[in-house]
């Protein structure tokens, strides 16, 4: 609280200081995005709309080191600079990030992670123009420093995310409702991809074997037991997805699938940079709520995403031919995109346990029996409807 204090001291020195600088357009754009992958994801509207209206901006993304490889290929993003917000705590950290900001000379700030550092930060590194977003969940200490922003969006309840963000955008002259979210392809992953799923010549579901958030995870039992019965009912092939220390969950699956030889292992093969040129491959992507879960969407991939506690009104896919799987319980969701509990505060994850692998099977059929089934590329061609 002393730093904010010490900022609000400054707050007419900066302001002068910021009067007598001469800005000619927006001509150096910072935007902040230190969170997780499908938070990057659904950010990625923020990028393409501020190049729409200003393609001559140089735009530059602070990211956390696990999200760059997301944006590494997106031709709206500039300049990415990683950083680890662990490094910046303290008065010290706090006027290290300061003194980064300043070497970029950013005409304005769009802060997609409304907290205290990059409030202070912000404002300590001379940026004329620091936006953010005004959570629905935040502390005292968060809504004194929000003053220290020259303005300031308010997330509402049953509004996604990047509502908001673009509703932010306004205040830098930017009108836009397009939230559709971008991912673009590495085009040297192609092969990778290719020989991974070498061989196979139905289509592919993929399963998204866990999540970084253990609160959500279903559990590789479940999981076992969605692939035996889409292998069942469904001409396709699986594919499981997941990141390098998933191993252990894929091969856990793997011991209990009857049809071993018409599974694929992904799980720890791809960098995230390569991912989606095997995600563009599925016929239909199924996971809890994850980043890939999103790359899915974004790729136009059907999507069925078991929710558990997290909050669809804030996040969720979009895509037309997409399914949500979450319980009617009293304490879901309590996972929200400003506040997100690691831990059930009851002990019992009853919004994700609950969750059958003959429900995730039916919202798969649903959405099959649904789409035209060219588009689905022949998945439902020997799909039992008697279920």
């Amino acid at each position: 609280m002393i730093n904010i204090f010490l900022a609000y001291i400054a707050l007419p020195f900066i302001n002068l200081i910021l009067s007598i600088r001469k800005r000619h357009g927006l001509n150096k754009i910072l935007v902040i995005q230190t969170a997780k992958i499908g938070d990057m994801i659904c950010s990625t509207p923020v990028f393409r709309e501020i190049k729409r209206k200003y393609p001559t901006a140089h735009l530059t993304v602070f990211a956390a080191p696990s999200t760059i490889e997301i944006i590494s290929d997106n031709p709206n993003v500039d300049e990415i600079v990683s950083i680890k917000t662990e490094e910046y705590s303290g008065l010290g950290g706090k006027l290290k990030l300061a003194a980064l900001i300043r070497e970029g000379h950013y005409d304005a700030a769009v802060c997609l992670n409304p907290n205290t550092l990059f409030s202070l930060a912000l404002f300590w590194g001379l940026v004329p123009v620091r936006l953010t977003i005004f959570p629905n969940f935040c502390g005292l200490t968060f809504q004194i420093a929000s003053y220290l922003f020259s303005g300031t969006e308010k997330h509402i309840q049953g509004r996604l995310t990047s509502e908001t963000y673009l509703r932010m955008l306004k205040k830098i002259g930017i009108e836009s409702i397009d939230t559709k979210k971008d991912i673009f392809i590495n085009n040297d992953a192609a092969s990778k991809a290719s020989e991974i799923l070498q061989n196979i010549n139905k289509p592919l579901i993929g399963i998204g074997v866990s999540s970084g958030n253990k609160l959500k995870e279903l559990g590789a039992g479940k999981f076992a037991e969605v692939v035996n019965i889409l292998l069942d009912k469904m001409n396709a092939n699986i594919v499981l997805v997941g990141a390098f220390d998933e191993k252990q969950t894929a091969d856990a699956i793997i011991a209990s699938i009857i049809r071993k030889n018409m599974v694929t292992d992904a799980v720890g093969k791809l960098k995230l940079r390569e991912l989606p040129s095997l995600i563009a491959r599925l016929s239909l992507f199924i996971s809890v709520d994850t980043g890939i879960a999103y790359m899915a969407d974004a790729l136009g991939i059907p999507v069925i995403d078991i929710a558990g506690p997290s909050d669809m009104e804030d996040q969720r896919p979009t895509g037309d031919n997409c399914a949500i799987i979450q319980k009617n319980i009293a304490c879901a969701p309590c996972s929200h995109s400003f506040k997100s509990p690691y831990h059930c505060a009851l002990g019992t994850r009853e919004c994700i346990e609950s969750v059958s692998a003959e429900e995730i099977f039916g919202a798969a059929a649903k959405i099959i029996k649904n789409a035209d089934c060219d588009k689905i590329a022949g998945i439902c061609a020997n799909l039992n409807h008697t279920r």
